[in-house]
């Protein structure tokens, strides 16, 4: 192997951070690094199995158990509501009632979570693109949606970007962002790409990439 191709997500949370750790692999082994960006969760899902990588960093729960090898966690990441303005809500807790509209991104760690366990609120997704917060915030304001729930990098976007505004207290779930091999990794493989996990979480690689990228909500996974 030549050159390490590290896939991801184009979500700030994901590629900010995928992008150092990406590069000390690949300097540890002593080969090229390239960072393989995905547009979006169903890109990133379908690209397991065509060997268009050789490992990845994504949410845990998006890996295929059937082609993919999981890692210890890279990092932890909340997910988080903000409400539109006008809009009241003690915390993360009140959002599930008859009536209340929430905001996700399409087929994210978000929506497949809050599917699961919402009984009351309806959701109303938006596909994932590069304008994301920007249609989030259009969302909110027209009051499509009440609430948008996601991942810090993109709700303190919205809140950012948006007057009266308000980030809700508590976290409604976490996301565990693995590092991931194809499935037929032999053990050895395996083992060698965690202890460079764990090095680069030991050494600060990951910590210092989240605070580069200025992210909220976002720490490093304990090994």
């Amino acid at each position: 192997m030549e050159q390490l191709r590290v896939a991801t997500i184009g979500v700030r949370v994901l590629s900010s951070v995928a992008e150092p750790v990406g590069r000390f692999i690949a300097e540890r082994l002593g080969i090229s690094f390239e960072l393989v960006v995905y547009p979006n969760m169903d890109a990133y899902t379908q690209s397991f199995g065509k060997g268009e990588w050789e490992i990845a960093i994504g949410p845990r729960d998006l890996a295929p158990e059937d082609k993919s090898v999981l890692i210890p966690d890279l990092l932890l990441s909340d997910l988080i509501y903000v409400a539109a303005p006008g809009h009241e809500f003690a915390d993360a807790g009140q959002i599930d009632r008859p009536g209340i509209k929430v905001g996700v991104v399409e087929t994210s760690p978000s929506d497949k979570h809050l599917s699961r366990t919402l009984k009351y609120a309806a959701l109303v997704r938006l596909p994932l693109s590069a304008r994301i917060a920007i249609d989030a915030i259009e969302m909110l304001r027209s009051g499509k949606v009440d609430v948008f729930g996601a991942d810090s990098g993109i709700v303190y976007a919205i809140a950012d970007g948006l007057a009266g505004a308000k980030i809700l207290p508590g976290a409604f779930n976490t996301v565990r962002v693995a590092v991931v091999l194809p499935k037929g990794q032999s053990s050895a493989t395996q083992t060698r790409l965690a202890e460079m996990v764990n090095e680069a979480k030991r050494t600060g690689i990951v910590q210092k990439a989240i605070e580069r990228a200025g992210l909220r909500g976002v720490r490093v996974a304990p090994d």
